[in-house]
């Protein structure tokens, strides 16, 4: 800046300020002679300001995932499957059975997990179907036989398993795709799902009611493998931060409690509290896995409301002693279990919010 006029200068090759020089452009002939460009400042432009004022109006905004690129040729049976599935079965079972066969394929795909998202229709209709237990699917007052209630068995995996599915892996690592849905999802939870005997029920009622066995000698009437796929969809979907903070105000939360207690006694019930484990960190308790802290747990010793400071120590030492039995199980002296990362987090924030309690709380 010359300190004369104010105005900002580019100076340009001046080799004096080099007292070396360059070796091995000795010899030749250069310019002595001192050139500078004088650089206005934009009309009304502030000085002080921050590169963001640099920035134009109206200009995009940046997106770190970039633009996904479509295939060369797109797939036509893609759409046409789509239409089953928004219709629903109906009378068309093989079609419809199908249709989610293909998606759950072709999800995993980041372009078409994007185009799953983006039609909210579809989306209601993947979310109806998962939030439907095994036994509407086939049917009121059926009893499921043997074969449905081995997942390890089961072909084809139950509607409800393969919606869920559908919609774990359309928005698992595709931040457009959960954009999307969290932009619609107060709709969504408006909306009304229709079973299969024709009767209605709100999708929110459906979507926050218990999907896992509230008590271990209850699995043999829920396959692991559905609690499972019920648990990664919730991870996928809890990527939107609309659906995540839905989510922790509507109970949600105490549903992935019922899923780890319920999954108790080894085999492929060890899965599922695998998933649960893995949400917690990833969404609540782990930075580095990309998580936002300070959501979840919901103890705060600064709440001014008592009541609420109970019910929320209370509803973490539920957790904490919850993933402690997995601990003491299944983890054994294995430091590197997800059970261990839990505790840890889970139970160093305890401590730190009964350091602040009234005495009288303690």
């Amino acid at each position: 800046m010359d300190i004369w006029t104010g105005r900002k200068e580019a100076k340009l090759n001046d080799p004096s300020d080099d007292e070396d020089g360059n070796r091995a452009l000795e010899g030749l002939r250069v310019d002595s002679g001192v050139g500078v460009v004088v650089v206005e400042p934009q009309a009304g432009a502030d000085e002080s300001g921050s590169l963001e004022d640099l920035i134009p109006s109206g200009a995009p905004v940046y997106e770190s995932y970039g633009r996904v690129k479509p295939p060369e040729e797109e797939s036509g049976q893609f759409y046409s499957n789509l239409e089953y599935v928004k219709k629903g079965p109906g009378g068309t079972d093989l079609p419809f059975d199908e249709a989610l066969e293909f998606l759950e394929d072709i999800s995993h795909d980041i372009y078409y997990g994007e185009k799953i998202a983006e039609n909210p229709d579809t989306v209601q209709a993947l979310l109806c179907l998962m939030v439907q237990r095994g036994e509407e699917e086939e049917g009121e007052g059926e009893e499921p036989t043997t074969s449905d209630r081995d997942d390890a068995t089961a072909s084809p995996p139950p509607r409800n398993q393969q919606a869920a599915s559908i919609v774990a892996a359309a928005l698992q690592n595709n931040p457009p795709a959960a954009r999307m849905v969290g932009d619609a999802w107060p709709s969504l939870m408006e909306s009304t799902c229709t079973g299969p005997q024709g009767r209605g029920f709100p999708l929110r009622d459906g979507f926050y009611a218990p999907f896992a066995p509230l008590d271990p000698s209850a699995r043999r009437d829920v396959p692991a493998a559905q609690v499972k796929a019920r648990v990664g969809a919730l991870s996928s979907l809890l990527r939107s931060p609309a659906v995540r903070d839905d989510f922790l105000a509507s109970g949600g939360m105490d549903r992935l409690l019922e899923a780890l207690t319920g999954a108790a006694g080894g085999g492929a019930w060890m899965g599922v509290q695998r998933k649960v484990g893995h949400l917690l960190l990833d969404h609540f308790l782990d930075e580095e896995s990309g998580a936002t802290k300070g959501l979840w747990p919901v103890f705060r010793a600064s709440e001014p409301d008592a009541a609420k400071r109970k019910l929320g120590r209370e509803a973490d030492e539920k957790w904490i002693e919850a993933v402690r039995v997995v601990r003491e199980r299944d983890g054994g002296n294995d430091g590197e279990h997800w059970s261990v990362a839990v505790l840890r987090e889970l139970e160093g924030h305890h401590a730190a919010q009964l350091k602040g309690l009234p005495k009288e709380e303690l």
